[in-house]
């Protein structure tokens, strides 16, 4: 009997995460079967106070009301670790791992389309001020853990239920949730005498499988899936710009927000390449062509001023790279006409598959 035939989904509630400026705080993930994902429901009220000035809702808000957000394993092994608004931009991914699916409930398809629901996501209106009094904000962080949400076996589950693993959520929230001064950083900008005070938490929901009664079902264990976000890297000058993608396990996708002229830049990115030992090019693109194949893989276009290596979309390892076959990999970003001033900057989201070593199967 195959693995999906000797398991069920489930949902299950962690201890939520209290709202606190600028501190990190664990919710620790039961000790439940086969970890697949968990979502992350933020909801509050956010509550502006104007005294004649005015508030704007921030670039990344409301997801830049969570600074960052970890999964760690056993205290000192980190599987999830992005900012709040790279863990939106990973959880468009992290559906089927192909065409169509990901990240609609998370993210508004415009500017100024809140969600399908308020329940999923409300926060106040994206291209105009924040009202003053109460408003409620409602949102989702994800953190994708298992590959594959079809009939294909998943790869990269944890098993959360062997007495050796202690997994632990960490969000550190914010420092500031407005300022005088705008910054992707800060969810609320104010003028004047304008304050705001949010209050509310963060309450994980675990998704898992049961456990199959003959270890013959287990799925593959012996491989983890990570989301890493480093940066920001900055920009002075247009022209060519690397990011030297580090080596040692699987690269499945690689994803860049850029940033000009302390705004995301979605048109003065004119090409990219992917580059293997410095002279193989197998990927090189334009920007029109990104934006083709985006919409084509995904049924939507990426949030401005982010760029995808996508070598997962067909959802199997063909395009996947080892990157210890490689002496060097580098993703160049090229860049013609932009105003580098203010913020600019490259952050770079990498989505791999670490191999375990010596993992026997059945073990977390």
């Amino acid at each position: 009997m195959a693995f999906n035939a000797a398991t069920r989904q489930n949902f299950l509630a962690a201890p939520a995460i209290a709202y606190s400026l600028g501190q990190p705080i664990q919710s620790q993930i039961p000790k439940v079967g086969l970890l697949k994902r968990i979502i992350v429901l933020i909801t509050g009220t956010n509550t502006v106070t104007l005294g004649g000035g005015t508030a704007t809702i921030g670039l990344e808000a409301p997801w830049s009301l969570v600074q960052r957000i970890k999964l760690i394993a056993n205290g000192n092994t980190t599987l999830f670790d992005c900012s709040g608004y790279g863990a939106l931009i990973a959880s468009l991914f992290s559906a089927h791992g192909f065409s169509g699916f990901g990240g609609r409930p998370v993210i508004p398809d415009t500017a100024t389309v809140p969600g399908p629901v308020a329940t999923a996501f409300s926060a106040a209106n994206f291209s105009a001020g924040v009202g003053a009094g109460a408003n409620t904000w409602n949102f989702a962080l994800e953190i994708p853990i298992g590959l594959a949400d079809d009939w294909r076996e998943p790869v990269g589950l944890i098993l959360a239920a062997a007495p050796d693993t202690q997994l632990a959520l960490e969000i550190t929230w914010g420092a500031n949730l407005y300022s005088l001064t705008a910054s992707r950083n800060v969810p609320i900008t104010v003028t004047g005498a304008a304050t705001a005070v949010f209050v509310g938490s963060a309450t994980p929901f675990v998704e898992f499988f049961t456990i199959p009664a003959s270890t013959a079902d287990y799925p593959d264990l012996h491989r983890v899936h990570l989301w890493t976000e480093t940066g920001p890297q900055p920009i002075v000058a247009n022209g060519d710009n690397d990011v030297t993608v580090q080596r040692g396990n699987t690269l499945m996708r690689l994803v860049h927000g850029v940033y000009t002229n302390s705004a995301p830049d979605g048109t003065n990115v004119s090409g990219r390449q992917l580059r293997f030992n410095t002279n193989e090019v197998p990927y090189a693109t334009s920007r029109q062509l990104d934006a083709v194949v985006q919409r084509k893989r995904m049924v939507r276009d990426q949030p401005d001023g982010w760029y995808t290596w996508d070598l997962w979309n067909t959802g199997t390892p063909r395009d996947a790279i080892n990157t210890l076959n490689l002496n060097e990999i580098t993703s160049r970003l090229t860049l013609a006409g932009a105003t580098i001033a203010g913020v600019s900057d490259i952050r770079t989201l990498t989505e791999q598959l670490v191999m375990l070593t010596g993992a026997a199967t059945g073990s977390a």
